[in-house]
């Protein structure tokens, strides 16, 4: 009788779970990876709003280190990378795969320091960008290429972050693959009311509705978004404004809203469950980021039929080709944003036509099953290269999640 073949034992690593595109893109992962090859783990902090997701995906070992903190914090900092050297060796992983900034730096020390036979980061966004003064960027820079040598593989969201990050020299270029960030786009297609989701938010059905989707952080410039507002009203007195997320700068917002004299027409959602629907509510949808790895509500939104406009940064250019699938503006540059948001509100052929070349483009690129199944094919030909076998002898100790 054959003898079963071993599974291959994983770990991913990630700092915590709010809503966001790298925590959905490791989610999907870790749930749709087949179980029938791999023993799949997820360590994080027990933070955020996508824990009891996480929680739910069976067949999941989840750890949970409270010291894995998202700001940088010496004490914290280290008491999370002997925790992480701790579990990792008692969990006799096969390969580890990091995901984001900190992450990528403590699991990937740590797993090198314990012996794991592969170690895998993915780069959703670089931990630096252009707006960060140069010396600490290119200390970051010098970092990423130290630990690059400890990494076997370097997975990218976008040709363009990959194009960087080989320009940068952050490692050779045979260990980096570009993976698209997949979606899973069941939930985008049920059916929706726009003009029943308007009544909802308090807009007229006739009412044009400009939207964003994302967290109240520096990195997605939502005050952009709100100083854009009274540039369009001027021409569109009849349109209003969604935004969607929380985050550190909320009180900003609604300070900046207030100081223009737009607060009675900007509506601020929170974190929301029907994202899916609110986006095919919206006549626009506008990401002002002023940084971005790919943009996954941005993905979605283009999915979703959604005419949009975005800064022209890192990986958006790959999405959003100006005057194909969508329009494209530089960071921080808010009257020629207000323009062409105006200039799609008032061009509705235009908008439409760039809509659906935008959901075409996603639609061919962007699947859940088409990462996972790539994900798997890169963990089977970087153990195969380091002649790793999952069938050598270890007692891994089961480690029960906690919280």
């Amino acid at each position: 009788m054959l003898k079963p073949q071993p599974k291959i034992r994983v770990l991913h690593i990630i700092t915590n779970l709010p809503v966001g595109g790298a925590q959905d893109n490791t989610l999907i992962t870790v749930e749709r990876l087949d179980r029938h090859q791999f023993d799949v783990t997820l360590m994080c902090s027990p933070d955020g709003e996508w824990r009891e997701r996480a929680e739910n995906i069976p067949d999941l070992e989840l750890i949970f280190v409270d010291a894995l903190t998202r700001p940088v914090h010496p004490f914290y900092d280290t008491v999370a990378f002997w925790k992480l050297c701790t579990l990792i060796k008692r969990g006799g992983y096969d390969i580890v795969h990091t995901h984001s900034s900190k992450p990528g730096v403590l699991g990937r020390l740590a797993a090198r320091v314990v012996g794991t036979p592969v170690i895998i980061h993915t780069i959703h966004g670089f931990p630096f960008n252009d707006f960060m003064p140069r010396a600490v960027t290119w200390g970051l820079v010098v970092l990423e290429r130290w630990l690059s040598r400890l990494t076997d593989r370097l997975i990218t969201v976008s040709k363009l972050n990959l194009e960087k990050a080989t320009r940068l020299k952050l490692a050779p270029p045979e260990k980096f693959v570009n993976i698209y960030s997949g979606i899973d786009f069941h939930r985008f297609d049920t059916p929706a009311d726009p003009a029943r989701k308007k009544a909802e938010l308090g807009v007229g059905n006739g009412a044009p509705v400009v939207g964003m989707v994302g967290r109240l952080s520096k990195q997605k410039a939502p005050l952009n978004f709100v100083r854009a507002i009274p540039h369009v009203l001027q021409q569109r007195r009849d349109a209003r404004f969604v935004l969607v997320g929380d985050g550190e700068l909320r009180q900003s917002v609604e300070t900046l809203a207030r100081k223009l004299g737009v607060a009675d027409k900007l509506c601020l959602l929170g974190y929301r469950d029907d994202v899916p629907e609110l986006l095919r509510t919206f006549d626009v949808y506008v990401l002002p980021s002023l940084w971005e790895g790919l943009g996954r509500s941005l993905t979605e939104a283009m999915y979703s039929g959604c005419p949009v406009v975005a800064t022209s940064v890192e990986g958006v250019p790959e999405l959003v080709r100006h005057e194909e699938t969508g329009l494209l503006v530089e960071p921080n540059d808010v009257p020629a944003l207000a323009a062409r948001i105006l200039e799609l509100l008032n061009d509705r052929d235009k908008a439409q036509r760039l809509a659906r070349a935008a959901k075409q483009r996603i639609d061919e690129n962007f699947r859940a099953d088409v990462m996972v199944r790539a994900l798997e094919r890169v963990y089977q030909e970087t153990l195969a290269a380091k002649k790793v076998d999952p069938d050598r002898v270890r007692h891994p100790v089961r480690v029960r999640a906690r919280g």
